[in-house]
């Protein structure tokens, strides 16, 4: 009788770990789906918007047009090598030049980001830095899609034993409460703060503009 108990006890154990390595092996295949759809987003998606936009009205501007596309995909292209190697990489490092380095790439394609860092020590673990740079990108990016403006602010803070970047621009804003978000909100900004334990405010109303707030711990 305890022999059949203990063998029943066991096979009830067998299938609850199957079933919880299952439903784990599902969870983690999402979640890389996810992740690929947010690299793609981030990164193939805008060139490939841009050469859907890219038939020159005349053949004057033909060239010029060309030349635009050329850089845009050599950019498109040090990114991803960028962000290869990245996952290599170990350690603290400072925010900034990912910052400037980033606000550089905006300004070729007619975003003039301000970067204001007063005296903060911006430094933070490489999972972290990169995630921050990235959403900081996609906050960007919708500010030169949709606010109308071709200008905004990126300040850095130290708060709350952490880093935040605040993104605000003074364009045509949007109602946040009449509105889901976007996949890039959602998962380009949200989301990927969230995987490093940080977090992602955005504040818009229409005439106001809109205001990106992200944070992740220092540690």
């Amino acid at each position: 009788m305890i022999l059949a108990s203990t063998i029943c006890l066991m096979a009830m154990l067998t299938v609850s770990v199957r079933l919880a390595h299952h439903a784990g092996y599902r969870r983690g295949r999402r979640r890389e789906r996810a992740v690929m759809n947010r690299y793609l987003h981030d990164t193939v998606l805008p060139t490939l918007e841009a050469l859907a936009l890219a038939a020159p009205s005349d053949a004057a501007t033909a060239p010029a047009r060309l030349a635009e596309l050329r850089q845009a995909a050599k950019e498109q292209a040090a990114l991803v090598r960028r962000d290869m190697m990245a996952r290599t990489e170990a350690g603290r490092a400072r925010l900034e030049p990912d910052l400037v380095a980033l606000a550089e790439d905006l300004a070729r394609h007619r975003l003039h980001a301000e970067l204001i860092r007063g005296d903060v020590d911006d430094t933070l673990p490489a999972h972290r830095r990169t995630a921050m740079r990235d959403a900081v990108r996609e906050a960007l990016r919708n500010t030169q899609k949709h606010s109308g403006t071709d200008r905004a602010v990126v300040r850095v803070e130290e708060r709350d034993r952490g880093i935040a970047v605040v993104v605000r621009d003074h364009g045509s804003g949007f109602d946040t409460a009449g509105r889901d978000a976007g996949f890039g909100i959602r998962e380009s900004i949200s989301a990927r703060m969230a995987e490093v334990g940080g977090s992602a405010r955005v504040e818009s109303r229409p005439g106001w503009g809109t205001q990106v707030t992200l944070w992740v711990p220092q540690s």
